[in-house]
């Protein structure tokens, strides 16, 4: 059975010894991304902050910020992770509206709404207010049907906060939508808190008119619940702990946005005349616990998560029409979008198709990979040790590299300009026509396994 919130699954977690509770009282201001990125360092378990200074609320960060735990959200095994999620992802479970949920079992409305009772923590030392970041952004269109992403939330006052919709992304598309129906109000609710495969969901980018309900659905195989808002015309997760519900006018209020640490590792500058939302209603469970997503240097949970989304995403958009496509990997430490590596049968490569594949991977996942690299199946893709050895021993740049300038990229890739203009580096990492060997210096296998079989036999007198 699926989880059926966040309770149940940090439960699971406890008991599995991969969540860690910070008894002491922490500072919102700096001390609790200090503890995450110590944490990285040592085990990065799951942190569950029982007391932050200024709040009533604990705070649960770095939920899914190992492949264990996101094999553990969708029951299954770290070693079959990619294999699930691709076969559960081909077709989409329909969320179920139910009439009501413990998301509701306290509602503030207008004047009585406050954002000051929220937790709110400034991660990194560049970042001069707090923002709400593991919000998931949950707007509808009347063609394209329901969204849901998740963007930053920085602090206004205590019924507004930035809202950082950018160019590129889906919610962003929506409100521009609205913008040219000629509508003056645009309705938005934000989730915090809900099952892991809602957020584990929240972290693909399907096409635009693909609910990201129905990937969660489909990755717990069974339907969402969720439940409408009180004052838009949104459903939510059920069992969500924090529902935010409110509009952004058009046009919207702005205002200067930033500086953040984003995904990259790197702060971004202030955002010029970025949107405001009100928020009009705040319902959330009893005693409710906060969700918080900690960005930095090196790998983060979001390179964790995309590592696994885009990989998906990619070997199902391109296995179709390459099937000698056997696995995809976008690095962890590549932020989980800039590195791209794809696994060949190397029995099926055929002259010419390699570089077919490197032209395909252009566009795929809304054309934000940077760098692609194909490899022969005796590679393992997910070992940084298998990778850098085959890119030093298989490739010779002046045939096996070549590069596309001036590509669309992401705006937070800081390299790229400020529009997001990019270049794009393509390698053929596989063994080419002239490769001169007799064969990789291993063991015979019979021996290695009969080894392996009998290893701790060596070591006894």
């Amino acid at each position: 059975m699926p989880f059926s919130d966040l309770r149940q699954y940090l439960n699971r977690l406890e008991k599995l010894g991969d969540l860690a509770r910070v008894k002491k009282e922490v500072d919102p201001k700096y001390e609790i991304g200090a503890i995450c990125k110590t944490a990285h360092d040592r085990g990065r378990k799951a942190l569950f902050f029982e007391r932050v200074r200024g709040c009533s609320m604990p705070v649960i960060v770095d939920l899914l910020a190992t492949f264990n735990r996101i094999a553990t959200a969708i029951e299954t095994q770290e070693t079959d992770l990619f294999k699930e999620v691709v076969e559960r992802t081909k077709e989409g479970v329909e969320p179920r509206i139910v009439k009501s949920g413990p998301c509701k079992d306290i509602i503030i409305r207008g004047k009585d709404v406050d954002l000051t009772t929220l937790p709110w923590i400034t991660w990194n030392k560049t970042e001069k207010s707090p923002y709400i970041t593991a919000g998931m952004v949950i707007v509808k269109d009347p063609e394209y049907g329901r969204n849901m992403g998740v963007y930053r939330m920085m602090y206004a006052d205590k019924n507004h906060t930035f809202l950082r919709l950018s160019p590129g992304h889906h919610g962003y598309e929506y409100y521009k939508a609205a913008e040219l129906r000629g509508e003056k109000r645009f309705e938005v609710a934000v989730a915090l808190g809900a099952d892991p495969t809602v957020f584990l969901a929240s972290q693909f980018v399907p096409g635009i008119d693909v609910d990201e309900f129905t990937i969660a659905g489909a990755l717990r195989r069974e339907p969402v619940e969720l439940v409408k808002c009180e004052t838009v015309n949104i459903e939510v997760p059920a069992t969500a702990e924090i529902v935010l519900e409110g509009h952004l006018d058009i046009p919207a209020d702005v205002g200067d946005e930033g500086p953040y640490g984003e995904f990259c590792g790197y702060s971004v500058g202030t955002v010029i005349r970025e949107r405001l939302w009100t928020i009009d209603c705040i319902t959330m469970r009893r005693d409710p616990i906060y969700h918080g997503f900690y960005l930095c240097k090196g790998i983060n949970e979001e390179g964790v998560i995309k590592s696994l989304t885009t990989s998906v995403q990619i070997y199902n958009e391109m296995k179709p029409g390459h099937p000698a496509i056997k696995r995809v990997h976008c690095s962890e430490a590549g932020i989980g979008i800039f590195h791209c590596y794809i696994q060949i049968d190397e029995r099926m490569k055929r002259p010419g198709m390699v570089n077919n594949i490197l032209a395909s991977s252009v566009g795929v996942k809304g054309s934000r990979v940077k760098h692609v690299f194909v490899f022969d199946d005796d590679i393992d893709i997910t070992n940084p040790e298998e990778v850098e050895w085959a890119f030093a021993t298989r490739v010779q740049a002046d045939k096996d590299i070549f590069v596309i300038p001036n590509s669309f990229g992401l705006r937070l890739d800081p390299s790229a300009t400020s529009e997001g203009v990019t270049a794009k580096l393509f390698v053929d990492a596989t063994k080419g026509k002239n490769f001169r060997s007799e064969g990789l210096a291993l063991p015979p296998d019979d021996v290695w396994q009969k080894v392996k079989q009998n290893w701790d036999s060596y070591f006894v007198g």
